[in-house]
């Protein structure tokens, strides 16, 4: 039985409307110079022929261009077309097949355009990166576009499905499961191990707190049976656990003052011995925010700047909250809207869980430490909220870019002492450990504003009907391999270098005889170093990550990729991905059909319209909990958890 889905025709006008085809690069036959036999003399497979040649639209977002006429003469283009794929036992294989890919990339600023008018007119290849699709790949596979893989994919690739069978939470992102219980496949998608380094995250003013921070006299005791057991004292905060005199977990700090090292720059890291209550180096907990706050208080006192309502400790997005959860989820989970935990979706915005979060935001209004103009400041992008303050030295704690890391706001501080001494560190989002009970405390962070981990799908359009499918899929499985997801999307080793004929050769005109080296760090993980100096523009054009496909490699258990990232930066990645996103419900909200989605948009819009203007006022202490509570009987929030619980399932069932 077809699937019920509401078939979302392609614009009748768009073939008219473009009757030009913009291209640039359109691919030449690559000649491997492969031969019919090894050095030795013994055979090897057969070479590419019309049914191994496949085109393949790809996107160009790098600088690849002004390195090669077409992209069949990258490096790792040209290797891939001089192995031969075996179909029967997987992977490169001497008994098996070349072939031949003949690459189509569009002019840079017309890709949206190129690919409509490439769909519009027919004149597509066999192999399209659907990045700028406005249509899903079962759209399209319903329109005659794109093929239904689905026997390919059983077929030819089982490390694609067993990515997928030890990640069951993205089936239902690449998977379509019909009405009679069928799994179909109409694109594959490539898959990011590990986490991306963000690009943005938590920042704070590490020299405040070496200079305006007292030490506490007692920190967690990580070395006690009590922590060991439960990863927490038994009282928290301090003041807390003073008061019921019960310090079990606690212990004396042996710190009694900070000190710091301020000519530390990008490449050495900085040093210092400051230790939070927590007992860490970092910022741990939500009364390790708070004892940052009272130091970040006394600096901007001293400044002067008390009055200036640019100056703060810390601030928050202008509605009170962020949609993807971030600090929302630290009192015991949650995004503030919609939200998935332990496979159930539910609707967030009016739990304990955000309550506590509002009761929280609201102590640090009333002592002081928030900005009090937060909700004023509705043109300023979460990661820019008040960015001439933050420039300027104001402020202690907020939500920056990558380059705010370290010592660059020095040259645009007006304290002089902080045009010296300014120095910005990231911090991982805080457990709590102070507000609401136990269901709210010392809970991990699980919504997080992070990369996807799936990336845009590659489909096979009907062009391919007829040609060697088999081999076709043999190669895209052996990219979810490590082997190959290391030359798509690291380069060449040494011995695939030296194997290769390579004309262009981009790897002898940079001096490099391998892509990346790879050896064993103090943790026994295995780490691949790019050997190509991080700065040379050339950095993407020794790799082949324009052919987007199998798995993005980032950090597991056993490996790490280091690309050159300064210490200080890596530092403050690490702490920017401490915790992982599993309670955002956006990849699921991309799944919903035409229906289901008019009903939740419309619900969701009403939702936030009526959080943005209430949830600043609960903060403030306008607007009590209760009353804002009472606001959702209009509007039924829950009335669409169904939908997103639907595909939810899909994860458990598949």
């Amino acid at each position: 039985m077809k699937s019920k889905h509401v078939k979302r025709m392609l614009a009748t006008g768009l073939a008219t409307a473009m009757s030009l085809m913009l291209m640039a690069g359109c691919g030449k036959a690559n000649d491997d110079n492969g031969g019919d036999a090894q050095a030795d003399g013994t055979a090897k497979g057969s070479e590419a022929t019309e049914e191994t040649t496949f085109g393949w639209w790809i996107y160009e977002t790098d600088s690849d261009g002004q390195y090669f006429e077409t992209y069949e003469e990258c490096a790792v283009a040209q290797w891939i077309g001089q192995q031969y794929w075996d179909i029967e036992n997987g992977g490169i294989g001497e008994g098996g097949k070349k072939l031949r890919f003949s690459y189509t990339v569009p002019i840079t600023g017309s890709e949206n355009e190129n690919f409509n008018t490439m769909i519009g007119t027919g004149e597509y290849p066999e192999i399209i990166d659907m990045v700028v699709s406005p249509e899903t790949p079962q759209a399209l596979h319903d329109n005659g576009i794109v093929m239904d893989i689905t026997e390919y994919v059983e077929e030819y690739m089982p490390n694609y499905l067993a990515y997928l069978d030890a990640n069951p939470e993205l089936k239902p992102l690449v998977q379509t499961k019909e009405d009679d219980g069928s799994i179909h496949y109409y694109a594959i998608y490539p898959f990011l191990e590990g986490l991306e380094d963000p690009w943005q995250g938590t920042c704070y003013r590490r020299d405040w707190v070496v200079k305006y921070a007292e030490p506490t006299d007692y920190v967690w005791d990580w070395d006690s049976d009590y922590v060991k057991k439960n990863g927490h004292p038994e009282v928290t905060p301090l003041s807390k656990a003073k008061e019921e005199r019960n310090l079990e977990g606690w212990k004396e700090n042996d710190v009694k003052s900070f000190e710091a090292n301020y000519e530390a720059d990008m490449e050495t890291g900085y040093e210092d011995n400051v230790i939070f209550p927590s007992g860490q180096s970092d910022p741990l907990t939500i009364s390790d925010w708070e004892w940052m706050f009272e130091a970040f208080a006394k600096a901007i006192d001293e400044r002067g700047w008390s009055d200036d309502s640019s100056s703060y400790p810390t601030s928050v997005y202008y509605i009170g909250y962020m949609q993807t959860g971030d600090l929302t989820s630290s009192f015991g989970g949650g995004t503030g809207q919609y939200y998935v935990k332990d496979g159930v979706a539910s609707f967030d915005g009016d739990s304990e869980n955000f309550k506590t979060y509002l009761e929280c935001l609201n102590t640090w209004y009333k002592k002081g430490w928030l900005d009090a103009e937060f909700n004023t400041r509705a043109n300023d992008r979460f990661f820019l909220i008040n960015s001439a303050g933050v420039t300027q030295g104001k402020v202690g704690l907020w939500d920056g870019q990558t380059h705010a890391i370290g010592t660059s706001i020095r040259s645009t501080c007006q304290n002089e002492e902080d045009a010296r001494d300014a120095y910005v560190m990231g911090a991982s989002l805080p457990i709590n450990d102070v507000y609401g009970g136990k269901d709210q405390m010392y809970k991990e962070p699980d919504a997080l504003y992070q990369t996807s981990r799936i990336g845009s799908p590659t489909a096979i359009t009907t062009k391919a009907e007829g040609k060697d499918l088999a081999t076709l899929f043999t190669f895209l499985d052996w990219t979810y391999t490590r082997e190959g997801a290391l030359v798509i999307r690291e380069g060449l080793n040494e011995e695939q270098y030296a194997s290769a004929k390579l004309d262009p050769d981009l790897y002898a005109e940079r001096g490099l005889k391998s892509a990346y080296t790879t050896s064993i760090d103090e943790d026994g993980k295995t780490v691949y170093t790019r050997a190509i100096d991080p700065s040379d523009t050339a950095t993407n054009a020794v790799i082949g990550q324009r052919m987007d496909v199998g798995l993005k490699l980032q950090r597991s258990d056993d490996y790490r990729v280091e690309r050159g990232t300064p210490p200080i930066n890596q530092a403050a990645f690490d702490q920017w991905t401490k915790y992982l996103n599993t309670g955002n419900v956006m990849d699921y909200v991309g799944l919903l059909n035409v229906e289901e989605s008019e009903k939740y948009n419309k619900v969701s819009t009403a939702v936030s319209d009526y959080q943005n203007q209430y949830v600043p006022q609960v903060i403030k202490g306008t607007m009590s909990w209760e009353d804002y509570v009472k606001g959702f009987e209009s509007i039924d929030p829950d009335s669409v958890v169904e939908y997103l619980q639907k595909y939810v399932d899909l994860a458990k069932t598949s």
